[in-house]
Protein backbone atom coordinates (compact mmCIF):
# COMPACT_ATOMS: atom_id res chain seq x y z
CA UNK A 1 0.00 0.00 0.00
CA UNK A 2 1.42 3.37 -0.99
CA UNK A 3 1.62 6.04 1.71
CA UNK A 4 0.58 9.60 1.10
CA UNK A 5 3.56 11.97 1.37
CA UNK A 6 1.33 14.84 2.52
CA UNK A 7 -0.20 15.00 5.94
CA UNK A 8 -3.95 15.65 6.12
CA UNK A 9 -3.32 19.25 7.12
CA UNK A 10 -1.30 19.93 3.96
CA UNK A 11 -4.43 19.77 1.85
CA UNK A 12 -6.73 21.69 4.17
CA UNK A 13 -7.44 25.38 4.43
CA UNK A 14 -7.45 27.22 7.74
CA UNK A 15 -11.16 26.49 8.18
CA UNK A 16 -10.67 22.74 7.72
CA UNK A 17 -11.98 22.57 4.15
CA UNK A 18 -10.12 20.42 1.61
CA UNK A 19 -7.89 22.46 -0.74
CA UNK A 20 -7.01 20.97 -4.11
CA UNK A 21 -3.28 20.53 -4.69
CA UNK A 22 -3.44 22.72 -7.80
CA UNK A 23 -4.83 25.67 -5.80
CA UNK A 24 -2.23 25.15 -3.09
CA UNK A 25 0.55 25.26 -5.72
CA UNK A 26 -0.88 28.50 -7.12
CA UNK A 27 -0.97 29.99 -3.64
CA UNK A 28 2.67 29.04 -3.01
CA UNK A 29 3.74 30.40 -6.40
CA UNK A 30 1.88 33.66 -5.73
CA UNK A 31 3.55 34.01 -2.32
CA UNK A 32 6.98 33.32 -3.82
CA UNK A 33 6.37 35.87 -6.58
CA UNK A 34 5.44 38.50 -4.00
CA UNK A 35 8.58 37.81 -1.99
CA UNK A 36 10.74 38.01 -5.13
CA UNK A 37 9.16 41.35 -6.01
CA UNK A 38 10.01 42.63 -2.53
CA UNK A 39 13.61 41.44 -2.87
CA UNK A 40 13.86 43.03 -6.32
CA UNK A 41 12.59 46.32 -4.94
CA UNK A 42 15.14 46.21 -2.10
CA UNK A 43 17.99 45.45 -4.51
CA UNK A 44 16.88 48.30 -6.80
CA UNK A 45 16.78 50.72 -3.83
CA UNK A 46 20.26 49.68 -2.71
CA UNK A 47 21.58 50.05 -6.24
CA UNK A 48 20.09 53.57 -6.42
CA UNK A 49 21.85 54.46 -3.15
CA UNK A 50 25.11 53.00 -4.44
CA UNK A 51 24.76 54.96 -7.67
CA UNK A 52 24.31 58.20 -5.73
CA UNK A 53 27.24 57.39 -3.43
CA UNK A 54 29.45 56.68 -6.41
CA UNK A 55 28.45 59.96 -8.05
CA UNK A 56 29.24 61.81 -4.81
CA UNK A 57 32.65 60.10 -4.62
CA UNK A 58 33.42 61.10 -8.21
CA UNK A 59 32.53 64.73 -7.55
CA UNK A 60 34.60 64.76 -4.37
CA UNK A 61 37.54 63.24 -6.22
CA UNK A 62 37.19 65.84 -8.98
CA UNK A 63 37.22 68.66 -6.42
CA UNK A 64 40.33 67.24 -4.73
CA UNK A 65 42.05 66.85 -8.10
CA UNK A 66 41.29 70.46 -9.01
CA UNK A 67 42.61 71.63 -5.64
CA UNK A 68 45.81 69.62 -6.02
CA UNK A 69 46.52 70.63 -9.59
CA UNK A 70 45.92 74.28 -8.70
CA UNK A 71 48.21 74.00 -5.64
CA UNK A 72 50.87 72.21 -7.66
CA UNK A 73 50.78 74.98 -10.26
CA UNK A 74 51.33 77.65 -7.60
CA UNK A 75 54.05 75.65 -5.83
CA UNK A 76 55.97 74.93 -9.02
CA UNK A 77 55.81 78.52 -10.17
CA UNK A 78 57.10 79.78 -6.82
CA UNK A 79 59.93 77.28 -6.47
CA UNK A 80 61.20 77.57 -10.02
CA UNK A 81 61.29 81.30 -10.60
CA UNK A 82 64.88 81.20 -11.76
CA UNK A 83 64.31 78.34 -14.21
CA UNK A 84 61.84 80.26 -16.31
CA UNK A 85 59.23 79.15 -18.75
CA UNK A 86 60.05 75.40 -18.71
CA UNK A 87 58.63 74.90 -15.21
CA UNK A 88 55.61 77.07 -15.94
CA UNK A 89 54.89 75.13 -19.14
CA UNK A 90 55.00 71.83 -17.23
CA UNK A 91 52.83 73.15 -14.42
CA UNK A 92 50.35 74.51 -16.98
CA UNK A 93 50.17 71.07 -18.60
CA UNK A 94 49.66 69.36 -15.23
CA UNK A 95 46.98 71.88 -14.34
CA UNK A 96 45.30 71.46 -17.74
CA UNK A 97 45.32 67.65 -17.54
CA UNK A 98 44.07 67.73 -13.96
CA UNK A 99 41.23 70.04 -14.93
CA UNK A 100 40.33 67.87 -17.91
CA UNK A 101 40.23 64.68 -15.81
CA UNK A 102 38.22 66.44 -13.10
CA UNK A 103 35.76 67.65 -15.71
CA UNK A 104 35.30 64.11 -17.00
CA UNK A 105 34.78 62.87 -13.44
CA UNK A 106 32.07 65.51 -12.91
CA UNK A 107 30.43 64.57 -16.22
CA UNK A 108 30.45 60.90 -15.20
CA UNK A 109 28.88 61.79 -11.83
CA UNK A 110 26.13 63.76 -13.60
CA UNK A 111 25.55 60.89 -16.01
CA UNK A 112 25.26 58.43 -13.11
CA UNK A 113 22.67 60.59 -11.37
CA UNK A 114 20.57 61.03 -14.52
CA UNK A 115 20.78 57.43 -15.78
CA UNK A 116 17.95 54.97 -15.31
CA UNK A 117 18.77 51.29 -14.73
CA UNK A 118 17.30 49.96 -17.94
CA UNK A 119 19.14 52.52 -20.02
CA UNK A 120 22.22 52.12 -17.84
CA UNK A 121 22.66 48.46 -18.75
CA UNK A 122 22.38 49.03 -22.49
CA UNK A 123 24.58 52.14 -22.25
CA UNK A 124 27.33 50.24 -20.43
CA UNK A 125 27.20 47.40 -22.96
CA UNK A 126 27.48 49.91 -25.82
CA UNK A 127 30.33 51.77 -24.10
CA UNK A 128 32.31 48.56 -23.50
CA UNK A 129 31.89 47.47 -27.13
CA UNK A 130 32.80 50.85 -28.62
CA UNK A 131 35.54 51.97 -26.18
CA UNK A 132 37.00 48.99 -24.27
CA UNK A 133 40.25 50.78 -23.27
CA UNK A 134 38.53 53.84 -21.87
CA UNK A 135 35.98 51.64 -20.08
CA UNK A 136 38.80 49.67 -18.46
CA UNK A 137 40.46 52.86 -17.25
CA UNK A 138 37.17 54.12 -15.81
CA UNK A 139 36.60 50.79 -14.06
CA UNK A 140 40.09 50.91 -12.53
CA UNK A 141 39.55 54.50 -11.38
CA UNK A 142 36.18 53.68 -9.85
CA UNK A 143 37.61 50.61 -8.16
CA UNK A 144 40.36 52.74 -6.66
CA UNK A 145 37.89 55.35 -5.39
CA UNK A 146 35.54 52.74 -3.94
CA UNK A 147 38.45 50.91 -2.30
CA UNK A 148 39.72 54.13 -0.80
CA UNK A 149 36.25 55.03 0.46
CA UNK A 150 35.76 51.60 2.06
CA UNK A 151 39.10 51.76 3.88
CA UNK A 152 38.11 54.95 5.69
Amino acid sequence: MEQNKFSPTDNQSSDGQAVPLKDRAREIASTAQGKLADVGSTVRDRAENLKDSLADALESGADKLRARSGADHTDLAGVTRGVGSIAIDRSDRVSHVGEKVAGRMDATADWLRDADFDGLKSGIEKQVKEHPGRTLLIAVGLGYLIGKALRK
